[in-house]
């Protein structure tokens, strides 16, 4: 009898270490935990739930202030479906602390009621400059990693790994779920599935990303878009725009379009806007700068940061009606992706009057003057048809000072030439502010709508008509007084195409022509018979006819010890080539 007691006992017992232990293994699944990686990332995890439920939040967050930078640890749930934030750490614990100055680590323990549907939890750790309205903070910290090592005294730039290992048990969120009635699930699928779907989809946008798609629509259609990106001081920065493929003229962002907050830091905007396209032939360009995305934040990251990017669908009714195409090149004429110190030209002829498209991307001063600009010059007679001005300029987006031109003028049969010139700093592959939104397009470009036949390209050379030329000297260098005769056998009307420097009311760089049987000066250049050049103020050009009798002559130019040809010491003249004096006969 004794045996069987004890016997049932024993059974009772193990029977109770094997329900608590189901108890234990049913506790540890029905939690999820993300928290803390390194600098710059998100944690994530996705998971379902089939019925209403009322989840426990448990965990770690902070707030820290160092040298006016706020760092601050928290988590929050989006509603995998709408985009929406269901809870929010920030919000539900501000009162406690993050209304405070410098609260440190604190614990937490909340709880939400979630209806059936799937979710996605986050954690992240980030900088907030500004959490009391204030911009003002007493000392940049370059990285958060930085910041990290300031606050928990851990001097070390090169072991970031040590940040794992060592806080991310420290700053941590627990989804406790009250039974097994929940599944995770992998955190990317609900936007794989979305960006798989769309027409043009650029989700979690990295670093210095120059995304190029085109799209064409049959007829009349209504598109959806959704972007999250980064605007600063009206700034775009990882932003797209939409452009008709044929005029490259901007379809979006329009004068509709609005910007809100996305979460986090105060540069995370967001924006959806539903547009409608006449058929046609669109591009799509998106580009990111060096800092601030899905590779690695800089500030707290946006609610949504799988959809940092764009994407672009139509309603389902619409969907025959628009697809996606290889992305075409419309341009008959590029002079584009200007590298520093660029002086680019391209001739072309018109075989007939006809309407161009110019579209020119460049860099202003900011004094209402370009640094990195274009222009067009007849070439049979020297004269500029079209110029890059500030005046007629537009925001190219990303810096300020990146200005953008699109005009239609009308040009006479004739040979052309097209320039583009940088300076020193600014320019494609090598910018030292954020590039422009399409930054493949700095330079000049030209578009032709119909009859692209009688656009030809030729030699810039070429187009030059040297036959009347009966005197030249050109490209004119530093400390040179140079010296070309010439004969006329009966008096002629000749032209005089000079080009060289003036300072203070007086040419510095200039020309003359001298008869050589008097030994007298029939014609110079002064500064009040020349005009502006282009490029700086101190260009100056002649352009004009005299009559000369018949009789020998000699024409000069003479230059001082800076600023000619290939060697400026400020903004070129729009012709450089033609720095010096040309004297042509009219017949």
């Amino acid at each position: 009898m004794k045996s069987k007691k004890l016997i049932t006992s024993v059974l009772i017992l193990l029977a109770l270490v094997v329900l608590m232990g189901a108890n234990n293994v049913q506790g540890q699944d029905n939690k999820l935990t993300v928290g803390y990686l390194k600098p710059g990332k998100v944690d994530v995890k996705a998971f379902v739930i089939k019925n209403e439920t009322t989840l426990k939040i448990e965990g770690y967050g902070g707030l820290f202030e160092k040298l006016g930078n706020d760092l601050m640890f928290y988590g929050w749930i989006l509603d995998s479906k709408s985009r929406k934030v269901v809870w929010n750490l920030l919000e539900v614990a501000n009162d406690e602390y993050f209304l405070h100055n410098d609260p440190g680590r604190f614990k937490f323990s909340k709880e939400v009621k979630l209806p059936a549907g799937q979710y996605e939890v986050y954690y992240a750790a980030g900088r907030n400059y500004n959490r009391f309205g204030n911009k003002e903070y007493n000392f940049h910290v370059s990285d958060l990693g930085d910041l990290i090592n300031m606050i928990f005294n851990e001097i070390n730039y090169d072991k970031e790994d040590r940040y794992n290992s060592v806080y991310s048990s420290k700053f941590l969120m627990n989804i406790i779920f009250p039974n097994s009635d929940f599944k995770e699930v992998a955190w990317n699928q609900k936007v794989n599935e979305f960006s798989g779907n769309a027409l043009i989809s650029i989700v979690r946008a990295g670093d210095n990303e120059n995304v190029k798609k085109s799209f064409t629509v049959l007829k009349d259609v209504k598109l959806n878009i959704m972007e999250i990106g980064e605007q600063s001081d009206d700034q775009l920065y990882d932003f797209a725009w939409i452009v008709n493929a044929s005029t490259y003229e901007k379809v979006w962002p329009n004068a509709e379009t609005r910007f809100k907050k996305a979460g986090g830091g105060n540069k995370n905007k967001s924006t959806f806007q539903t547009i409608t396209l006449p058929k046609g032939t669109y591009t799509l360009y998106y580009t990111s700068d060096d800092s601030h995305s899905y590779d690695k934040w800089n500030v707290l990251p946006p609610y949504d940061p799988q959809f940092w990017g764009v994407t672009i669908w139509p309603d389902e009714a619409d969907k025959a009606n628009v697809k996606a195409i290889e992305a075409v090149d419309p341009f008959v004429l590029k002079l584009n992706k200007a590298k520093n110190n660029a002086y680019l030209t391209q001739g072309f002829t018109l075989k007939k009057d006809m309407k161009i498209r110019v579209l020119c991307e460049g860099e202003s001063t900011g004094d209402f003057d370009m640094a990195d600009y274009g222009w067009i010059v007849n070439s049979d007679n020297h004269t500029t048809v079209w110029e890059f001005t500030q005046r007629k300029s537009q925001y190219a987006g990303g810096a300020e000072k990146n200005r953008m031109v699109n005009q239609e003028i009308e040009l006479p049969k004739g040979n052309y030439t097209a320039y583009f010139v940088t300076d020193d700093s600014h320019a494609y592959g090598s910018w030292n502010a954020a590039p422009p939104l399409v930054p493949e397009l700095w330079g000049l470009s030209i578009l032709v709508d119909t009859d692209k036949e009688s656009f030809v390209l030729n030699n810039a050379q070429a187009n030059t008509n040297d036959n009347n030329v009966i005197a030249q000297l050109t490209k004119v260098r530093d400390d040179e007084k140079l010296s070309k005769s010439f004969t006329l056998d009966k008096a002629a009307k000749v032209r005089i195409y000079a080009i060289g420097e003036g300072v203070d009311g007086d040419m510095v760089d200039f020309g003359w022509i001298k008869n050589r049987t008097t030994d007298k000066v029939v014609w110079e250049m002064t500064y009040r018979t020349s005009e502006r050049a282009g490029g700086a103020e101190k260009n100056r050009m002649y352009d004009g006819t005299i009559l000369l009798p018949a009789g020998e002559y000699t024409v000069y130019f003479e230059t001082d010890g800076s600023h000619s040809y290939h060697d400026w010491n400020d903004t070129p003249p729009y012709d450089q080539d033609h720095y010096g004096i040309t004297i042509s006969k009219i017949e």
